[in-house]
């Protein structure tokens, strides 16, 4: 398994910060000699907000930045009629054309949920595309280029309140046309599984892998992150193996991991976690019946007691270790 850093999480949510009530969906991008540390947030004002700290790559260790942008480089829209007027998260960057495109779960107050894009030259200062949204009834964007082509995957739920999660692929040759007559399903949950959720690839040596939640219980609720491989995007192999596994009751991710992003610095995988709890350590009966409701319910007690942080794990050895 990645072993989770001893100081985590490496992104508290902040007082005074865009992110003083959560701090979730770590994406991460190299770009200009510079590695960029995508996230979101949430203040008490209740909407998620885009936000990015910046570092040197010759400098990077996964937990220091040279620049903190403590407030947000993507703002919900004013306009309560607008497709992202309630949320922005979910960020999924890449470079195209030397400009950042940076994909994201846009959610509105009156329209459903879709997948929205935005645009820069310098990886802070964006702007939305006006053509948004890209794909509708689609959440949790991950992005990359194989072949020439865009390769943007999405998660669609299946109806009803316990409807499960299924992983989409749809192809482009300008990152922003994305016909629906290209869209496939490349992944469903498995037997041992009531839901997957957020999925993110990382490449290497010609393979692709794929770290995504396991929800064993609960439609969007993962206790574990799982790993699976790929060399051409539609056919996935799983591991039954646990790439990391929520924290023991009362930490503060002993409720659920969500959006498992993957880089590597020299010999070193480093992942960057949503995780939520109490943190209370269970030391009152209050502390007790909050972190049990954290730990079995799902969102138990979520923006209430129970919050959205980001954590860090290692590992030093060959991802293919977790197919044998």
């Amino acid at each position: 398994m990645f072993e989770k850093y001893s100081n985590n999480p490496v992104v508290p949510r902040t007082p005074d910060t865009f992110y003083a009530k959560y701090a979730a969906n770590p994406d991460i991008l190299e770009f200009k000699d510079k590695v960029f540390f995508y996230f979101r947030g949430q203040d008490f004002n209740n909407h998620d907000q885009m936000g990015v700290f910046v570092g040197d790559k010759d400098s990077f260790d996964g937990i220091n930045w040279k620049y903190r942008h403590n407030v947000p480089i993507l703002k919900v829209n004013e306009n309560p009629e607008a497709y992202d007027s309630n949320h922005i998260l979910d960020p999924a960057a890449i470079v195209i054309d030397d400009k950042v495109y940076l994909y994201y779960s846009s959610h509105s107050i009156i329209h459903p949920h879709s997948v929205s894009l935005a645009i820069s030259e310098d990886g802070i200062n964006f702007t939305k595309y006006d053509k948004n949204p890209l794909v509708e009834n689609a959440v949790v964007p991950e992005v990359l280029i194989k072949d020439g082509k865009v390769h943007l995957f999405y998660q669609r739920w299946t109806a009803g309140s316990k409807g499960v999660s299924n992983f989409y692929m749809n192809t482009s040759d300008d990152g922003i046309n994305f016909d629906l007559k290209n869209e496939v399903m490349v992944s469903s949950p498995d037997a041992d599984s009531q839901s997957i959720s957020t999925n993110r690839i990382f490449y290497e040596n010609g393979v692709y892998y794929s770290f995504f939640g396991n929800n064993k219980r609960f439609k969007d609720y993962p206790e574990t992150i799982r790993i699976a491989r790929s060399t051409d995007l539609l056919k996935w192999e799983k591991s039954p193996i646990d790439v990391i596994k929520r924290g023991q009751p009362g930490s503060w991710d002993e409720g659920a991991l969500w959006f498992a992003t993957v880089y590597k610095d020299k010999n070193t995988y480093y992942l960057w976690y949503e995780g939520t709890g109490t943190g209370n350590g269970r030391k009152t009966p209050k502390d007790i019946e909050e972190s049990d409701a954290c730990v079995n319910q799902s969102y138990g007690g979520y923006g209430k007691f129970s919050f959205s942080q980001i954590g860090m794990a290692t590992y030093n050895k060959k991802l293919e270790d977790f197919f044998k």
